[in-house]
């Protein structure tokens, strides 16, 4: 991958990581959120094991993770 190609998926990992540590949005019923954050932690666990990642910081998305 290109570098730009990363720093793009890293954009959307971070953005991923500030949705979820935002909680739940008002508008949203909470079966709609647990749907959501589960989906999300889901694809967060795929892409941190990716084999591109070069010296980001990773740890909020782990965290998520556990």
């Amino acid at each position: 991958m290109t570098t730009e190609q990363i720093s793009s998926c890293y954009e959307g990992l971070c953005k991923v990581v500030d949705n979820i540590n935002a909680g739940k949005p008002d508008n949203m019923v909470q079966a709609s959120w647990d749907i959501h954050k589960s989906i999300n932690i889901e694809w967060l666990k795929g892409i941190v094991t990716a084999d591109f990642w070069t010296d980001e910081d990773l740890t909020a998305a782990n965290s998520l993770i556990g």
